[in-house]
């Protein structure tokens, strides 16, 4: 049969009269937790090995998480110290524009309708060839008061641009032709005067003025004098000229001024 004991004031009554001075047994303690010892110090003037400083350090302490700062707080550190994009780089090429090359090495070769007196045609067409920017030769057809003519001229332009002056040479030919039989006399009605042309030649001698635009307008203007080269080609078939009709042969049909005028156009 167990016995039961019941611990109530009068056991403890019990338990202090039998055993005086003595307390009561107290429930056992857990024991402490071992310290491991620390390191012997090092002798004066030593400094501790790296493992040894780094094992007393007590250990660092996670950073906190980010705490969320809502849309109205500024931009984060990172973002604000990003520099901006740096701006598309724009490369200017410069172009350099050729010189343009001189007209007359571009438009080579111009027809003009010409007019003039003792000119390489007379009334009729010029063609003009540009050998060089600064050589050209002129060729005239037409007619005249010397009958058909014949003209050919080499002309110096002394300037590239499109307005130059020139100095030329050239020998023309003519035909000539018969007068009429009537009405030649200059002051008698009743007086017959009949001449007549002979084939001529002349050297020709000018100074002139030569536009030739980039849009193709060309005029060719000129001045100087043509000498007759070949023997007199006048002559009297009936009559005996006065001195004011043996001064309008000359100056008709023998050496005399150029003045001449022609337009036109010049091709590529």
């Amino acid at each position: 049969m167990k016995t039961i004991w019941r611990c109530t004031p009068l056991t403890l009554v019990f338990w202090s009269t039998l055993a005086p001075g003595q307390a009561p047994p107290q429930p056992p303690t857990p024991p402490a937790p071992s310290v491991p010892p620390a390191p012997p110090a090092p002798p004066p003037g030593v400094s501790p090995p790296p493992d040894a400083a780094r094992s007393v350090r007590p250990a660092a302490e996670a950073p906190a998480p980010p705490l969320d700062q809502g849309p109205d707080t500024l931009p984060p550190l990172e973002e604000a110290l990003t520099p901006p994009p740096t701006p598309p780089v724009v490369s200017v090429v410069s172009v350099t524009r050729r010189p343009l090359p001189p007209v007359r090495a571009e438009r080579r070769l111009a027809l003009l309708g010409e007019l003039g007196w003792n000119s390489l045609a007379g009334f009729g067409l010029n063609v003009s060839y540009h050998a060089h920017p600064q050589l050209s030769f002129d060729l005239g057809v037409g007619l005249a008061l010397v009958g058909g003519k014949l003209g050919l001229r080499a002309r110096y332009n002394l300037l590239d641009n499109p307005v130059t002056p020139f100095v030329g040479v050239g020998l023309l030919g003519a035909t000539g032709f018969e007068a009429p039989t009537r009405d030649i006399a200059a002051d008698d009605e009743n007086r017959e005067l009949n001449i007549k042309l002979e084939p001529s030649a002349f050297l020709q001698t000018v100074a002139g003025l030569d536009w030739t635009s980039r849009s193709g307008f060309t005029l060719v203007s000129a001045v100087g004098y043509a000498r007759l080269l070949t023997h007199d080609n006048v002559v009297i078939i009936t009559g005996e000229p006065t001195e004011e009709e043996k001064r309008g042969f000359a100056i008709a049909f023998r050496s005399s001024i150029v003045i001449s005028l022609a337009i036109g156009y010049s091709f590529r």
